[in-house]
């Protein structure tokens, strides 16, 4: 979806009712680009026309932004002791609950969930399925599945992704307890997840790492940072985890330029709630369905 576009859809979302005049004075695009944008909004069943507003001259048409057009989904699904729970959304096109279900499953299969789907759905258009899991915990045939089922795009939402920054060549990696790290690093201004980062020769498992041993910790980070600014030369790192002290900070950051002599990029380590992990996430499932 172009910029124009989006800007356009927030600001009628914003105001809820506005004129082409009134919506390239909030967005800054010309008149033409406007009008041109707002057709297609039309075309597509986005926007309808719901008055008209004389203002000294002819009428300008009234637009409002249809927030029930279609549905966004949200799939959060959480293991833990052999038993998966899955929460799902079902969001109005800014955003907000309609609709949320959770139920447990023993394993999450291809088709596991098209029946608790089609009841959130009731038969209305998605736009866009955005799934929030571990690494480890994404059947590998589901995105192809729901994506054909309901003729929309499915991603899995890498949180390290959520938590990135603008910096170019930088690195992001979000680390949670009894999961496996996520990463990724923006390059030419797209950001490319780094895949499963469990491949190394590390000393335990990640998902049975004992984050109360600070010194396995600290090598287990250490070994996962001289990896990634090896083989990726990032310009920085932002590592994001709930279990950060001052004191395992400095030896985490020692313990990399002593393996890299010296060399590192800045590291950066900050703190990520629950609650501002799933802030972010949610923002990274709107955007779905919209690049382009």
């Amino acid at each position: 979806m172009r910029q124009a576009t989006r800007q356009i859809r927030e600001a009628l979302l914003q105001v809820q009712r506005a004129t082409c005049p009134q919506l390239a004075r909030a967005t800054g695009k010309s008149l033409v680009t406007v009008h041109r944008e707002i057709q297609e909004l039309r075309d597509r069943g986005e926007v309808r026309e719901v008055g008209r507003e004389k203002r000294g001259g002819r009428p300008s048409p009234v637009y409002e932004y249809d927030r029930d057009y279609a549905a966004r989904i949200y799939v959060q699904m959480r293991r833990s002791q052999g038993i998966t729970r899955v929460q799902l959304e079902r969001w109005d096109m800014a955003g907000e609950v309609q609709v949320s279900r959770a139920w447990n499953y023993a394993a999450v299969e291809q088709e596991s969930l098209d029946g608790r789907l089609d009841e959130l759905v009731s038969g209305q258009r998605v736009a866009g399925i955005g799934i929030s899991s571990a690494p480890g915990d994404r059947p590998e045939q589901l995105l192809g599945h729901l994506s054909e089922r309901y003729g929309c795009s499915v991603q899995y939402l890498n949180a390290a992704q959520a938590l990135a920054q603008r910096e170019e060549k930088g690195a992001t990696i979000y680390l949670a307890r009894g999961e496996l790290p996520q990463g990724c690093i923006r390059q030419q201004g797209a950001l490319c997840d780094l895949g499963r980062l469990d491949r190394l020769s590390l000393p335990v498992v990640w998902e049975e790492l004992d984050y109360t041993d600070h010194t396995m910790v600290e090598e287990m980070v250490a070994r996962l940072l001289q990896a990634l600014i090896c083989v990726l030369n990032p310009s920085g790192v932002s590592f994001y985890a709930d279990f950060w002290s001052s004191r395992l900070i400095e030896r985490i950051r020692f313990n990399v330029q002593t393996k890299l002599r010296g060399t590192a990029p800045p590291l950066r380590f900050g703190a990520c709630t629950e609650q501002a992990l799933g802030a972010a996430l949610r923002r990274c499932c709107l955007k779905i369905g919209e690049a382009g």
